[in-house]
């Protein structure tokens, strides 16, 4: 459905009969910057009653500087792709908002936020949520390619390359995780996969990750 969302975005008369009150999609923006998986019930009825379309901007904003955890993840995807597939201008707000907090990476970075916001952007690109695929995916390699060079004599950014894989290397590298490799192998099973991206696409990404293994390894014997 994310893939096709242009073609199924709600007409102006449908947005006509959602809530426009200023004070009530104030809250609900509100809300978002301290979104977690608890709330997530509330927030999607909220999201379904209200007319967003001045909001996009502000909710977008929410979103990527809430202060997620990991287990807050699928409460995040799962709104964003309720709201790209209601609102044609939240995909590219979304990839302007990660492009302006990823493409400059800096040691002073947490790495817990560079774990969420490198999550956040494989997971849009794999769902079809982000639909400018070639600036997305290049903002992906950036930045792989940013904490690689940057980060490799203390590789204090490690977790948030091996979280990206644990959630993103299927589809993006072609790296089947070691449990469904054991599934494979145990029940002779062929598991469905999001072709994305060509073969040689994923082992561009697959070296850059590959850079990063390599720096722990030499900084460690």
């Amino acid at each position: 459905m994310n893939l096709d969302a242009k073609a199924h975005h709600p007409p102006e008369s449908f947005f006509r009969t959602l809530d426009s009150s200023v004070k009530k999609n104030s809250v609900f923006v509100k809300k978002l910057n301290v979104l977690t998986e608890q709330n997530r019930t509330k927030l999607v009825s909220d999201l379904s009653s209200l007319n967003l379309t001045k909001y996009i901007e502000e909710v977008v904003h929410a979103i990527c500087s809430a202060k997620l955890k990991m287990q807050d993840m699928n409460c995040a995807i799962h709104l964003c792709s309720l709201l790209h597939r209601r609102y044609s201008d939240f995909s590219p707000l979304l990839l302007k908002t990660l492009q302006a907090s990823l493409s400059q990476f800096n040691r002073e970075d947490k790495v817990s936020r560079v774990r969420i916001e490198l999550r956040l952007l494989g997971q849009m690109l794999v769902l079809g949520i982000i639909t400018d695929q070639k600036e997305g995916f290049s903002l992906l390699h950036t930045t792989l390619n940013n904490i690689v060079t940057n980060d490799k004599d203390k590789l204090e950014f490690l977790p948030a390359i091996v979280s990206f894989v644990k959630h993103c290397g299927e589809d993006i590298l072609g790296v089947q995780s070691a449990a469904n490799r054991q599934l494979v192998q145990q029940y002779n099973l062929k598991l469905p996969t999001i072709k994305i991206l060509p073969k040689e696409k994923q082992q561009i990404f697959r070296d850059l990750v590959k850079g990063v293994y390599v720096s722990r390894y030499i900084s460690s014997s």
